[in-house]
């Protein structure tokens, strides 16, 4: 390495992590054993989002009967 590069400190941390490296055991992940929730909404549903779900539950019956 070259010391125009590096200062002590520089080569202090990087051998520090590389020794870090070669001690520490690998370990597998482990399954994800949270639970499950239903997303948080913020807002309560207001008469546009009834309105909506309204308009596309006809398009979705108008597009099955074609």
């Amino acid at each position: 390495m070259s010391s125009t590069f590096f200062d002590a400190g520089d080569l202090q941390r990087l051998d520090r992590e590389r020794t870090l490296t070669e001690q520490a055991p690998r370990q597998l992940p482990e399954p994800d054993r949270s639970p499950v929730e239903e997303p948080i909404r913020d807002e309560p549903e207001n008469g546009f989002d009834v309105m909506l779900d309204g308009l596309l539950a006809a398009l979705n019956r108008r597009l099955q009967n074609e």
